[in-house]
């Protein structure tokens, strides 16, 4: 099996080599952290915020620069410390230890206790994240009840069943939440997901989350750069964006919204305007191996299986069966 050779840069620049899919800019995970004078109305909406300069999606990656996975810091009044004193928890069982750089990256970040968490867009990769942190209480949020019992099923053992919760909301409800508060608030690829759930939703959700955040408070932000449409310069570049417009073709046919990616400048303009800004960035390579590729395979099958037409979902899963034929071929 290939192995891949990466490492985390500092701002623009970073580099993947794969022997898989060779010198092909891929996806990477971004850090900032964010500061802000205070958690109302900013002074200056573009205070202290390095905007690039404005790209649209399909040309977000086709400046040189690698694209993928945000991760985003935001604090409010500095002279505050995060979280408060020491909590006992009782969990059922001790997270297990992390091997992701993201979230190592992310905790090494945040100093000190965590104090109040909330997981704002939960899945049992971030909840377990989060239980691994020296937090006092979890409050994580996800969009359905089927996903509260598939997160507690993967994850619900490393919870204090007395001192944290798993809930469904829709954040588009304005009584949802009203009035809480938390030291850190956690956005894992949510910005991309809340798509499903509440369409055209990001910038509602970038304000509700600013209220939530206590002054002194951190955010968080993961998610991954849009995918250009104009990259084709090599055989892994040219088979992720054909199963990507496969998968988003069929949610579309199915009368499902596709995923949509949110580009950094995007966030980090909308964090001006929030007052924040933004002092530390780094980018993280997203590996593109085989299991990331036929997991995309696997999503984009998914979709099919909603296309109600015969013929229409013949042919799209006749041409997934050609991209998985030639992700094998690509394997090495």
């Amino acid at each position: 099996r290939s192995e891949v050779v990466s490492s985390a840069i500092l701002l623009h620049s970073s580099t993947l080599v794969s022997a898989m899919y060779a010198s092909m800019p891929l996806f990477v995970s971004l850090l900032a952290i964010v500061q802000a004078a205070d958690s109302t109305q900013p002074t200056d909406p573009s205070a202290g915020v390095m905007l690039p300069q404005a790209l649209e999606a399909d040309d977000a990656c086709s400046t040189g620069q690698p694209c993928g996975v945000s991760l985003l810091q935001a604090r409010s009044l500095p002279q505050h410390s995060v979280g408060g004193g020491e909590v006992h928890r009782h969990p059922s069982a001790p997270a297990r230890p992390l091997d992701d750089d993201v979230f190592l990256f992310l905790l090494h970040s945040v100093p000190g206790p965590w104090g109040d968490v909330l997981d704002a867009g939960t899945g049992p990769s971030s909840l377990s994240f989060v239980a691994g942190c020296p937090v006092s209480t979890i409050t994580a949020v996800t969009g359905n009840e089927s996903s509260v019992k598939s997160t507690l099923k993967s994850a619900g053992k490393y919870l204090d069943p007395k001192l944290d919760r798993v809930i469904a909301g829709n954040w588009k409800d304005p009584e949802f939440l009203r009035g809480q508060q938390y030291d850190v608030v956690l956005a894992d690829w949510l910005l991309g997901s809340v798509e499903f759930f509440a369409p055209h939703f990001q910038v509602g959700l970038m304000r509700r989350l600013h209220q939530l955040v206590k002054p002194g408070g951190v955010l968080l932000f993961t998610g991954r750069e849009p995918d250009d449409l104009k990259a084709n310069a090599t055989v892994g570049a040219r088979l992720l964006l054909d199963i990507d417009t496969v998968r988003d073709s069929a949610a579309t046919l199915s009368l499902r919204r596709p995923y949509r990616e949110i580009p950094q400048w995007w966030v980090e303009e909308e964090l001006g305007m929030l007052g924040f800004e933004i002092l530390h960035r780094q980018k993280l390579p997203l590996t593109l191996d085989a299991e990331y590729v036929f997991g995309q395979l696997e999503w984009a099958g998914e979709e099919i299986s909603h296309v109600r037409d015969d013929k229409l979902r013949a042919a799209f899963e006749e041409r997934t069966r050609e991209l998985h034929a030639a992700a094998l071929r690509t394997q090495s």
